[in-house]
């Protein structure tokens, strides 16, 4: 009786211990959440909003300072520290640093700069290109700045557009097209230079009611309005290639010409003609990179007149007796 009596009051003991324990670790647990809170995410807040939620949170605000920012307005965070999710006791401090804004510079003036160079200004200073856009303007060099928005003086920050105004030089005299048509090949060519014209792409077709190597046709039209530089094509009366003289049968020889395309950053297109007096042929037409150069040998059938063009733009001719 004795012995269960004694047993019974070790285990009460026990119990209440135990009790005790849990209820002081539990009380411990409380009270130190309540000295303590979970930081809240204030980047991209405004100052009265931080004022407001640390102080509730009894927490002191530690401004370090402010930054230009190009993304966050002004006088809204743009870092903290300790990061937001933190644990800390109440009374500590949060960093806080606040935006200035974006940072404003002065746009420069892009006047009469060749376009290359704009390029560089506007590069360095951390703007982009919007719209490019060109008139003809006699005042100001072919490829030069007449214009450009945002206006020079004005405030731009980092990121912004600035749309370009570009000049084509002076405006070509607009004249009337000659009449090319049965002049002989070597002729139409001198007056289509001595017009200020360019030669396009020579074609050929047989015709009976034409002298041979005459112009057929031609683009533009006799008596249309043309300007300085403008390509004229025209078709001349020739016989296609016989498919034995396009296998190499019957060639005489060859001579080897070379060419270098001009310098810049974009592929040309490059293409060699041979005008000879039975035939025209296309003897090279593909991309070449800038600089590269090209090494043909020309087939010499007969008398050769070589043309050689860049995007379209006669740049060679050479003739092979």
């Amino acid at each position: 009786m004795f012995k269960g009596l004694l047993k019974f009051v070790t285990l009460f003991i026990l119990f209440v211990t135990a009790a005790g324990a849990a209820s002081f670790v539990t009380l411990t647990y409380i009270i130190g959440n309540e000295k303590s809170v979970v930081v809240p995410d204030l980047v991209g807040r405004d100052v009265i909003y931080v004022l407001e939620t640390l102080s509730t949170m009894e927490l002191n605000t530690k401004v370090k300072g402010s930054e230009f920012s190009p993304r966050i307005p002004r006088n809204r965070v743009i870092f903290q520290d300790p990061e937001p999710g933190t644990r800390m006791k109440r009374g500590r401090d949060v960093r806080i640093v606040f935006s200035k804004g974006p940072q404003l510079v002065a746009m420069p003036s892009l006047k009469h700069l060749a376009l290359a160079e704009a390029k560089i200004q506007l590069t360095e200073m951390g703007l982009e290109f919007g719209v490019t856009s060109a008139l003809f303007h006699p005042g100001v060099e072919k490829g030069a700045v007449i214009a450009h928005v945002p206006s020079p003086g004005a405030l731009v920050t980092r990121g912004d557009k600035v749309d370009l105004l570009l000049s084509n030089g002076k405006k070509p005299k607009a004249i009337m097209m000659a009449d090319l048509t049965t002049n002989p090949l070597d002729m139409a060519l001198e007056r289509i230079e001595s017009m200020g014209l360019k030669v396009g792409t020579i074609t050929s077709t047989p015709s009976k009611k034409a002298e041979r190597n005459s112009v057929l046709d031609q683009s533009p039209k006799p008596g249309f309005k043309v300007t300085q530089g403008q390509i004229v094509d025209i078709t001349i009366n020739r016989a296609p290639r016989p498919d034995s003289e396009a296998t190499g049968t019957g060639a005489t020889g060859s001579r080897l010409f070379t060419w270098r395309t001009d310098e810049g950053f974009l592929k040309k297109r490059v293409k060699i003609q041979l005008v000879g007096d039975r035939h025209t042929d296309t003897i090279l037409d593909r991309e070449a990179l800038p600089g590269e150069e090209l090494w043909v040998l020309v087939p010499t059938f007969e008398r050769t007149t070589l043309f050689l063009y860049e995007n379209g733009h006669l740049k060679e001719t050479r003739f092979f007796d």
